[in-house]
């Protein structure tokens, strides 16, 4: 997963961050919620940690900007001291999915981040016994690394292929062009964006994601791509 966390505490942002990448995730640390607002409004997430007491814009602010702004309901979690009735009630109310009370225990956070997770689809989840992905005419073999389009094999490189998967697990949702190489390419490799404009340009001839066949990946200018099923007038049957 892709996480950002809000904390102002170094020393325990810190601490965090290496528990997630013990975990093989990812974790961007932002000090002020200000940071964190214009990071999400170019940027794409799997989950959100967020402490409460911040400078500029405290985790309640960011929360009620995302609920209100993002077009897919991240999963936000709350790391904070405060843990009176109310204020845990507040926060769930505002739209937070889970709430931790420091000092944070490695164990319990990591779990509780993971079944979240896999409740909003976000982790890489077997969805079948057979280990196929079921999306209208096509079929993605997590076991064998294939896509077909109506039973017809598509050939793919194996990039291609992780895109396809990374970008149909999305489904509907807007993706940077950061999530979508830190997801694909790895973290620690110097990718030019241009690498997966020309990976989307190609999986769309290969799939026909295009509106004719009810599908479209579209481009958000600033921000990356968005494949998602055309309806109505749009598709073409």
């Amino acid at each position: 997963m892709r996480i950002a966390l809000l904390e102002d505490d170094e020393h325990i942002a810190k601490l965090i961050s290496l528990w997630i990448e013990e975990e093989g995730h990812h974790c961007t640390i932002f000090a002020n919620g200000r940071q964190m607002l214009n990071a999400l409004k170019a940027d794409s997430y799997d989950l959100l940690l967020l402490d409460w007491m911040v400078p500029e814009i405290d985790g309640e602010g960011v929360l009620v900007w995302v609920r209100e702004n993002l077009n897919w309901r991240i999963p936000i979690v709350f790391l904070t001291m405060r843990d009176n009735e109310e204020d845990i009630v507040k926060i769930l109310d505002l739209g937070a999915d889970d709430y931790i009370t420091k000092p944070v225990r490695q164990k319990e956070m990591m779990a509780r981040i993971t079944a979240l997770a896999r409740r909003a689809n976000v982790l890489d989840t077997e969805k079948s016994p057979g280990n196929e992905l079921d999306y209208g005419p096509y079929t993605i073999n997590l076991k064998n690394n294939t896509v077909t389009r109506n039973g017809n094999s598509i050939k793919l490189t194996q990039k291609e292929f992780e895109l396809v998967l990374f970008l149909f697990r999305n489904l509907g949702r807007i993706v940077s062009r950061g999530h979508m190489l830190e997801s694909v390419w790895g973290h620690s490799q110097d990718i030019n964006t241009r690498t997966a404009d020309t990976h989307i340009s190609r999986i769309r001839n290969k799939l026909g994601l295009v509106p004719e066949n009810g599908w479209r990946i579209s481009a958000i200018y600033h921000h990356g791509y968005r494949l998602e099923q055309v309806e109505g007038d749009e598709a073409v049957h």
